[in-house]
């Protein structure tokens, strides 16, 4: 009874608890739980099946995107860019290294940027970006060559990787001279593996910007690399420490503004820092560009030597910048260790112009040299009609069975417009406000028809700079100014073997021997020599050096994928993994979509969003 009572009166209160929850609010409560629970399996599936977030942990892709990094404004010009700090993770245990990053040099002034990591909290170290990936995109379909993806490293497939696909099933692949090549079989030709013309921008590197002058370049005398091919010319160009630009009056011949590419090096900045009086190079002296990446300039030093314990946390050893320090404490020199220069030579540039034209009638001109070969589009300003030619030395043919092909561009008249020509993996593309010139036939060029491989080199007269300055822009019969000019560089791939990311390396001799001039060879290691023939145009058609690259040949079998980094110099990718060179189709995760979460800056306001980086991945 009493056991029964109990339990009946158990029933009641229960009964009476129930029953004080009204309907509605256990259908609520319910139909809460329903959307977490259905919600959490959504999340699981779109993550298993749709896209997943990943971080970038390293600068094998950089700068499209970036690992662990410095984001520096320049001191000097005030160029933004960003430097590895990879270094400063293990990234095997992902613990703090020995290692802390002091400096990094500039892309457009290559002023050595030293770090103030105790009075800049925007010097500190960024994470890497955060990305989302689309793995729904290799269900439907087949990856495309250029397109940057993750998949699951074939020696440690827990590990994931991402990179840009090169290489496609069932191909050959070939790089040489820092492009693409492939075939499908043996006796096929080789053809060029071409950009389209949306992942140019994406993809290339900045070389010069005139949106940016360095103040303390211009007062060193550090003359304008933008000059006219003589003096006797209708160009004036302003290059004060404020600003640049440069204006053309009218005049019946055609007269062009050529980029002469020499930057101040790592000694000329410390004489220029240290108030000393500096031999400022002469106007049209210039070397060849090469694959310089400010990315890879960071300065390491170790971690005990910065501060006082090996924790973050420990106040540094100096109240003045830390890179002095670091200089100060071991005779640490930096040009021991810093390369300013890059040592392969790249061909396939870009020009980008800012133009105010104030006539309503004349021809604009934007030429580029490669191989000796000149490319110039010229734009009727009256009514928009773009002619693209190309001529050079043994020069029978370039676009399909002709040497010049015709469009139409949205000049019309006196205005401002932004134009743009690039010669990437020998095909040329021009905009003119960002709209792609539709020519009238493939302005894809096989070069290889007239410049054999012992001509592959640049070229250089006394009578035209050529390769020496391998962009120009101008006018005939027309008033413009050029407001900024801009160059850049496509991705140089190098033909990497092992741990070496020269192409030189395996003939280190013979580089000596290049050097045309005894005297000199002498005084020179090979890689100076290899910059020294750079610097002297008078020598390129006398060395042999640019027959000694090297290049390298892979066998892709059917479902096997080839992936590079696009920060080719420094990216641990199919060209120097010591087991399986390709990845199998298994191994493919998803295609990257875009950067949805970048770094956060830590000034004016903490964690403030840098919305300029969140970006679709191209």
């Amino acid at each position: 009874m009493v056991t029964v009572a109990a339990g009946n009166g158990s029933a009641k209160k229960a009964a009476k608890s129930k029953a004080a929850t009204p309907p509605e609010q256990q259908q609520a409560t319910r139909e809460t739980i329903e959307s977490i629970v259905v919600a959490f399996l959504l999340a699981f599936m779109f993550r298993a099946f749709v896209a997943e977030a990943f971080v970038i942990p390293t600068g094998s892709m950089a700068p499209t995107l970036m690992g662990a990094h410095k984001d520096l404004f320049c001191e000097y010009c005030g160029y933004q860019f960003q430097a590895s700090a990879s270094s400063e993770t293990d990234q095997e245990t992902n613990a703090i290294s020995d290692k802390v990053i002091v400096a990094a040099a500039c892309p457009n002034c290559r002023g050595l940027n030293r770090l103030d990591l105790r009075g800049n909290p925007n010097h500190a170290t960024f994470a890497g970006d955060r990305i989302l990936v689309s793995k729904f995109d290799y269900v439907l379909g087949s990856p495309d060559r250029w397109d940057v993806f993750v998949f699951k490293f074939p020696n440690q497939a827990r590990q994931n990787y991402i990179k840009r696909l090169v290489g496609l099933p069932g191909e050959t692949l070939l790089i040489r001279e820092g492009d693409v090549y492939v075939r499908k079989a043996a006796s096929d030709p080789w053809e060029i593996a071409r950009k389209p013309a949306r992942k140019i921008h994406a993809m290339r590197r900045v070389v010069s910007d005139t949106g940016h002058p360095a103040p303390l370049l211009v007062k060193a005398g550090w003359p304008s690399l933008w000059q006219p091919v003589n003096d006797s010319s209708g160009w004036q160009v302003k290059h004060d420490v404020q600003s640049w630009n440069a204006t053309l009056k009218a005049g019946s011949n055609p007269e062009v503004l050529r980029y002469y590419h020499f930057l101040p090096e790592f000694e000329a900045w410390e004489d220029i820092l240290a108030g000393e009086q500096i031999e400022a190079p002469q106007p049209r002296q210039s070397r060849l560009v090469t694959d310089y990446l400010a990315y890879n300039t960071q300065q390491v030093f170790p971690r005990s030597r910065v501060y006082k314990s090996g924790s973050l946390r420990e106040e540094i050893q100096s109240d003045s910048r830390i890179y002095d320090l670091a200089e100060k404490a071991s005779g640490f020199r930096p040009a021991s260790l810093l390369s300013t220069r890059g040592e392969n030579w790249v061909g396939d540039l870009m020009g980008q112009f800012d133009v105010d034209i104030q006539s309503e009638t004349g021809t604009v001109l934007v030429d580029l040299v490669e191989f000796g070969v000149r490319y110039q589009v010229a734009i009727d300003v009256a009514t928009g009609e773009a002619t693209l030619t190309a001529t050079g030395d043994g020069v029978a043919e370039a676009f399909g069975d002709k040497l010049s092909t015709k469009g139409k561009s949205s000049i019309s008249g006196a205005g401002s417009y932004r134009i743009e020509m690039s010669n990437f993996d020998d095909q040329i593309f021009v905009w003119v406000n960002g709209s792609l010139i539709d020519f009238d036939s493939s302005t894809a060029v096989d070069t290889w028809k007239f410049r054999s491989l012992d001509q592959r080199r640049p070229y250089y007269s006394d009578n035209d700079p050529l390769d020496a300055a391998p962009i120009g822009i101008g006018g005939q019969n027309v008033e413009l100014t050029i407001q900024r000019a801009q160059v850049f560089r496509d991705i140089h791939y190098i033909a990497a073997q092992g741990s070496s990311f020269s192409e030189y390396s395996g003939n280190k001799a013979e580089v000596l021997e290049a050097v045309p001039d005894a005297s000199v060879r002498r005084l020179l290691r090979w890689e100076d020599a290899i910059q020294a023939i750079y610097a002297n145009p008078e020598w390129w058609a006398e060395t042999d050096l640019f027959t000694l690259r090297r290049s390298r040949e892979y066998q892709l079998e059917e479902d096997q994928y080839f992936p590079m980094g696009d920060n080719s110099a420094a990216s641990s990718d199919a060209r120097v993994w010591a087991g399986p060179k390709m990845v199998e189709g298994k191994y493919l995760l998803g295609k990257a979509l875009l950067v949805f979460w970048p770094h956060t800056w830590n000034t004016p306001v903490p964690f403030t969003p840098n919305i300029a980086r969140m970006r679709r991945i191209r």
